[in-house]
């Protein structure tokens, strides 16, 4: 009698799992910033992999969040690297019609362009002068 029993207690949740939830929260917010319908994809396959992966071993929790915060710092250099992203210091405004980046300097002496390929990676072209009246043909 000298228990006291609490009404309708949670089960404990233990720190690979509180973990898990909150890698979980933050991984929903990182896709919405996903600019790549197929990344997205991708990303959910996987996150959904680890939601349906069930132990109750403490060293499996452990590397399924190992995995899981490595894939959160792949998704974020994702989208930080992503060229839908892209912003020079400087310059006039950016136009970033068909996904295409293209942006000069306020002297005229840069261009800078930029296209990403899907699955490949980012097309680049930059261009600098000395002289900008030499030629260039300023949009």
């Amino acid at each position: 009698m000298g228990e006291k029993r609490r009404a309708s207690s949670p089960a404990p949740v233990d720190v690979y799992d509180e973990e898990f939830y909150n890698n979980l929260k933050f991984a929903k917010g990182l896709i919405n910033e996903m600019c790549c319908i197929g990344d997205k994809q991708i990303c959910k396959k996987w996150i959904g992999k680890l939601v349906n992966l069930k132990s109750d071993d403490p060293v499996v929790k452990k590397n399924r969040n190992c995995f899981f915060k490595y894939m959160l710092s792949v998704m974020e250099k994702a989208i930080k690297d992503s060229a839908y992203k892209l912003n020079i210091e400087g310059g006039k405004k950016a136009s970033t019609d068909n996904n295409f980046l293209c942006k000069w300097s306020n002297d005229k002496r840069t261009y800078l362009a930029a296209k990403p390929l899907p699955g490949l990676g980012t097309l680049v072209y930059l261009a600098v002068s000395k002289n900008p009246s030499l030629g260039w043909d300023h949009p």
